[in-house]
């Protein structure tokens, strides 16, 4: 049966810690390493309610995408929400790993996923990273274009299919041809002037202050929101299969009770 160590080690292998931003928090970072592990979820976030469908369901491994202690903590009690479902899953004996930043760059991590399940070729990191692991393909964001061009409109329906998401917000012209396109997962409104330096015409991200969307339409470059959730929550699925194909005989799931934080209100009146 693997350990915990077992599968922190093929995750670091898979988005390497040395890819992860200086400031990140990283690895394993609640847990034993020699415990056994027969069922992992992996997940988004680690909120209460992902916390309680872990435990619930028998869990000894949770991988989430955004880690906890992620500004440091100098006493874990209940007195704190993040305080209290951690000391849930250490009373569960849960441990919890961390990829985030060192996912977000990974030749096959998230921002990889999502150009490919696009449809982009020559695909290409905004902000290449040099090292050993990377061979040309880790790096920051991503770029690449269109086999075949397809007006805005048509592209924003795609990115719907493709990542689940029902709500788009955009900046631009929607029958604008959409060639070469820039994404950053996330918050990833600062490689807005990457994507443009590279000639992009569209950038896509999960969420942008309004002094970047009105940047984008002074450049005349699409700028498309999808939502910190959904241009994330793909690759946290993904991650799950890769899992269970690395350790086969274990249960690997995405957690069922996430979901987008953010609800639509319409008035009717």
């Amino acid at each position: 049966m693997p350990t915990v160590a077992d599968v922190s080690a093929f995750l670091e292998e898979f988005a390497p810690r040395s890819l992860a931003e200086s400031w990140d928090n990283v690895g394993l970072l609640v847990g034993r390493g020699d415990s056994e592990v027969r069922r992992i979820m992996t997940c988004l976030t680690l909120t209460p309610d992902v916390c309680a469908e872990a435990i619930a369901g028998g869990v000894q491994l949770i991988v989430t995408h955004h880690p906890v202690l992620f500004r440091g903590a100098k006493t874990v009690t209940d007195a704190t929400a993040e305080g209290k479902t951690l000391l849930e899953l250490i009373e569960n004996r849960i441990a919890v790993f961390s990829p985030h930043t060192a996912f977000d760059s990974a030749e096959g991590g998230i921002n990889q996923y999502l150009s490919e399940r696009l449809g982009l070729i020559e695909i290409r990191p905004l902000k290449p990273i040099n090292s050993e692991q990377g061979a040309g393909l880790s790096g920051s964001g991503r770029f690449g274009r269109l086999a075949e061009p397809m007006e805005l409109t048509e592209f924003l329906k795609r990115i719907s299919e493709v990542s689940g998401a029902s709500r788009l917000e955009y900046c631009g012209d929607l029958r604008r041809l959409v060639c070469s396109v820039g994404l950053g997962c996330g918050a990833g409104e600062s490689f807005l002037g990457d994507a443009r330096r590279l000639n992009c015409d569209t950038f896509l991200t999960g969420e942008a202050r309004f002094h970047t969307v009105l940047d984008a339409r002074t450049s005349g470059i699409n700028l498309v929101l999808l939502g910190h959730y959904w241009s994330e929550r793909p690759a946290v699925e993904m991650l799950a299969k890769r899992i269970a194909s690395q350790f086969s005989g274990i249960d690997v799931w995405a957690s069922g009770s996430e979901s987008d934080p953010l609800r639509m209100w319409k008035n009717e009146t």
